[in-house]
């Protein structure tokens, strides 16, 4: 809570002693870079680094953007099973991974000294990987074998994205922003195969997938926090 408290402090500081800087030390003139990450102050992780976005300032009103992110997670699941007179040790395992890339570009208008309002046009791009192993004991044999069942799947994403936002300037290059958009986004959804491996040989099954289409307005809940370089 403590540095919750810091950081908001660090930007009000920001507020109060930047404003006899000068109009054009505020707003991008043409030839800046930006990094923006999500800023989330009275959440657990205030400075989210999942959905990072790049932009470059052509000119004063346009940029160009792109937001990437890449995820990644595993999980192993340990359990016992007794088998007679003896207990056999068994895991599931879960894994994903994911990427994202958002290439865009902005069009910013006057606004006031501090603040840039834009819209723009957003390509959305991601995959997804699934997998997960299922670890049982082989109920055919008396020895304590096991056999495993791995499924796998995932998607993949496309859609168009209209976007309105503005991004205020608190401090020299350094700005807070919102963004709301409105677009489509057709989701793929990937075969689902499952493999069971016992004794010596092994059988797949697949079940096939469709897709789903989606169409209408979207939110960034979190505050953009940029700074110009």
């Amino acid at each position: 809570m403590k540095k919750k408290v810091l950081l908001v402090a660090a930007i009000a500081a920001g507020i109060f002693t930047s404003n006899e800087l000068n109009a054009q030390d505020f707003k991008p003139a043409g030839g800046e870079k930006n990094i923006e990450v999500n800023f989330t102050p009275l959440s657990g992780s205030p400075i989210g680094m999942n959905n990072l976005r790049f932009r470059y300032f052509a000119s004063s009103d346009i940029a160009y953007r792109l937001g990437f992110s890449v995820s990644s997670s595993s999980e192993t699941t340990p359990s016992e099973v007794p088998d007679g007179t003896t207990t056999v040790e068994l895991e599931d395992k879960s894994s994903s991974f994911g990427i994202s890339i958002n290439p865009g570009i902005e069009k910013h208008f006057e606004g006031t000294d501090r603040l840039s309002p834009y819209v723009g046009a957003v390509l959305n791009f991601s995959m997804l990987n699934t997998k997960d192993i299922d670890q049982q004991l082989d109920p055919s044999t008396t020895t304590g074998d096991t056999y495993e069942s791995e499924t796998t799947g995932g998607s993949t994403t496309f859609g168009l994205n209209l976007v309105l936002g503005a991004d205020w300037y608190f401090s020299k290059h350094i700005y807070m922003g919102t963004e709301v958009g409105f677009g489509f986004q057709s989701i793929s959804e990937k075969d689902t195969e499952t493999t069971n491996s016992t004794g010596p040989g092994t059988d797949t099954a697949t079940q096939l997938n469709g897709s789903t289409f989606n169409l209408g307005p979207n939110v960034n809940g979190a505050i953009r926090l940029g700074f110009l370089f």
